[in-house]
């Protein structure tokens, strides 16, 4: 009896043994999704831009968040699928997803589309729900508010700029201009020497100094001799020498900015400065030149 025990135990290990045999190794299944997100990590945009289409399709939109739409949109973008990034920011949208740098990549296609309507609009946004960022995008609200004609706008967002954004060339050319506009003479006197030291070629600087000086030497002109023409006296005429000085000097630093200029565009433009502080000089050979570049 012992026997058959011993029997029927090894009868039903070789059985078991039998029948358990080797397992299969089921590899897990890797969503679309994921490989996308992969695809994406590895640096291949267009394949995750496939495998993201591809999720999309196969999946009921009411079960895709917010926040995938935003992820696909930007891998969109890097793809060069500019279209397809909207769209997708879209749907991101309507599901109440939103991120700073959704938006910032969003003024940057549109600012690429030459859309400056919708490229203010993002800005906008970022400026309003995530003011942290707004050291991104400080410089393109100033110039766009410049470009529209804002001037408050742009003057509030100078403001909130920092040192090193002011003092970008473009920006500060702006700025020079948008004082211009609001006559500030004064800053516009510091900014243009701003300018100059930055770009010393720079045209409007130098049309601002050129300009400045030769009005302030033709008008301390015609009013010293208006009132010399009233009152000739001997006091009189020595007060107009001593004022007359004092035009000679602005004419000659007006003289000094118009000779830049005109090495970087000679002709007609300055050609009339030229023929009448030569005149207040007395040089008849100069006058004539630049008069006959007039015509």
């Amino acid at each position: 009896m012992k026997q058959f025990a011993l029997y029927f135990s090894i009868a039903v290990l070789i059985l078991f043994v039998a029948c358990s045999g080797p397992k299969k190794v089921t590899t897990p299944v890797v969503s679309d999704k994921e490989l996308a997100e992969q695809a994406e990590i590895s640096g291949n945009h267009e394949k995750a831009l496939e495998l993201w289409s591809r999720y999309f399709t196969k999946t009921p939109v009411e079960q895709v968040a917010g926040g995938d739409f935003a992820k696909a949109a930007q891998v969109a973008f890097k793809a060069g699928n500019t279209t397809q990034s909207v769209s997708w920011f879209d749907q991101a949208r309507y599901k109440n997803f939103a991120s700073a740098g959704m938006y910032l990549t969003l003024a940057e296609i549109f600012k690429g589309q030459q859309n400056i309507s919708k490229e203010l609009t993002a800005l906008e946004y970022i400026q309003n729900h995530y003011p942290e960022k707004s050291g991104a995008i400080n410089s393109r609200l100033f110039e766009i508010y410049h470009e529209i004609r804002e001037p408050e706008k742009a003057l509030n967002v100078w403001k909130k700029m920092s040192q090193t954004e002011q003092s970008g060339l473009q920006v500060l050319n702006q700025y020079f201009e948008l004082q211009k506009n609001l006559k500030d003479t004064l800053l516009c006197d510091s900014l243009a020497n701003v300018l100059l030291e930055k770009d010393a070629k720079n045209v409007a600087a130098l049309e601002w100094n050129a300009f400045q000086y030769y009005w302030k030497g033709e008008n301390r002109y015609q009013r010293e001799m208006e009132k010399y023409n009233k009152n000739k006296t001997n006091k009189q005429y020595k007060i107009l020498l001593g004022e007359l000085d004092k035009s000679t000097a602005d004419y000659k630093k007006s003289l000094g900015y118009l000779e830049r200029l005109w090495s970087i565009e000679p002709g007609k433009k300055y050609a009339g400065y030229f023929a009448n502080i030569y005149a207040r000089f007395g040089d008849e050979n100069k006058v004539k030149y630049y008069e006959g570049l007039t015509k």
